[in-house]
């Protein structure tokens, strides 16, 4: 695995995201509960964006939701809460100071 730097903690909007394209993977790097994750920005179903809006808690489950057909993905396992067999790439990440690495392969 290739660790790389994304970004820094000051970059991340008023919903706690930002994006960026490292090795041909978009990958959306988020802040919650206090810990924070990356997961492809990508939408496994058509390829439409993931990240840009907040989280939000559907059946007790932390969600993104795909702006293109309202596909939701939990936000800590990737897999798809409103369709079956589809699933996020999560990935590794390492905060060094202020910096955010991921990892990837």
């Amino acid at each position: 695995m290739i660790k790389k730097k994304i970004g820094t903690i000051n970059e991340l909007d008023k919903n706690n995201q930002f994006s960026r394209w490292v090795n041909d993977h978009d990958i959306l790097i988020y802040k919650h509960d206090n810990k924070i994750e990356a997961i492809s920005n990508i939408c496994p179903h058509f390829g439409g964006p993931i990240g840009y809006h907040e989280i939000k808690i559907v059946d007790n489950k932390p969600v993104f939701t795909c702006l293109w057909h309202n596909l939701q993905f939990c936000i800590k396992s990737g897999e798809c809460t409103t369709h079956n067999n589809l699933k996020l790439r999560k990935y590794n990440v390492e905060v060094e100071d202020e910096a955010i690495f991921v990892y990837i392969n």
